[in-house]
């Protein structure tokens, strides 16, 4: 696939500085395997692939994140870092070094836990679970952010066929679902659908919360309210206390009128024209105009 914007075509996007890296490491450690499997063939997919005997039975923990940098061949790993060139650079430019590799790595986290649940519920009857490695659910992820920010821009599907980056993130995802289906069904197949659909659903909550976030503290900037979270929780403890002091004052007001019109009343008529309830109102408008006193002997 090559893209473009309003006007000129363009093959790929911008080399940033944590694309690159990512592109430098998954070349790196797939250099790495394929020497390792020259002496002992898919040790490295056994300890770092994701599996969900080793994730759920062997707490392999890590296998959430290292499985993303393995990769099963030169095609695989060509298409990956492809896709991670040509929609990751401007992403990262836009959103920084920090908040790209956070969604990356969550998009690829995410992805494997799907696949886990996924793999878990269709194999673990046959006592058969399958090694998954590679990057494709960050990059669907990517690839899914890259169309909500830019949905309009066209890409050249195949390098031939224009289409907008919205219709084809929406492609992507449907056939995905369907392979996913298939997949659980027991159609089998080397493609992890899940994997996919499961980088899109990850790339979709960071960017759902992501905005929440934003819009949380943009509303505390207009307002002028606190915008780090401990910020936040003392903001929080003020307005409560502030509440709880408005309410005091309140009922000292009210205890301050029954207690002048009862007293007026007992100055006039005598203590025994109260009735029972002006005697309750009365016991209870002295507790909350003297809230400290009420340990006083009189």
């Amino acid at each position: 696939m090559s893209y473009r914007g309003n006007i000129n075509f363009r093959f790929g996007g911008p080399l940033t500085d944590t694309v690159k890296k990512l592109m430098i490491i998954n070349g790196a450690i797939f250099i790495i395997q394929k020497l390792f499997n020259i002496f002992s063939p898919g040790i490295m997919d056994r300890i770092f692939g994701l599996h969900h005997i080793g994730l759920i039975y062997e707490f392999k923990i890590w296998q959430l994140f290292t499985y993303m940098f393995l990769h099963g061949g030169f095609l695989h790993i060509l298409f990956n870092l492809l896709g991670l060139w040509m929609f990751g650079g401007e992403l990262e430019q836009k959103w920084g070094k920090k908040t790209f590799l956070q969604y990356y790595l969550f998009s690829g986290f995410g992805a494997g836990i799907f696949i886990a649940i996924m793999n878990y519920i269709v194999f673990s009857k046959y006592g058969f679970s399958p090694v998954t490695i590679g990057a494709s659910g960050a990059i669907y992820g990517i690839l899914l952010a890259y169309g909500l920010t830019w949905p309009n821009r066209e890409v050249l599907l195949y390098f031939l066929f224009p289409v907008k980056i919205k219709y084809l993130v929406l492609g992507f995802g449907i056939i995905e679902f369907i392979g996913t289906l298939s997949s659980a069904m027991g159609a089998g197949g080397t493609i992890s659908h899940i994997g996919h659909l499961g980088g899109i659903g990850s790339g979709f909550l960071f960017l759902f919360f992501r905005k929440k976030r934003q819009q949380t503290v943009s509303y505390m900037y207009t307002t002028g309210k606190p915008n780090s979270s401990e910020g936040i929780v003392k903001h929080f403890l003020k307005e409560e206390r502030l509440k709880r002091k408005s309410q005091e004052i309140e009922k000292r007001i009210k205890a301050k009128k029954i207690i002048d019109t009862l007293l007026e009343k007992i100055a006039k008529e005598g203590m025994s024209s109260l009735s029972h309830k002006e005697k309750s109102d009365l016991e209870w408008a002295r507790k909350h105009y003297y809230p400290n006193d009420e340990d006083t002997v009189h």
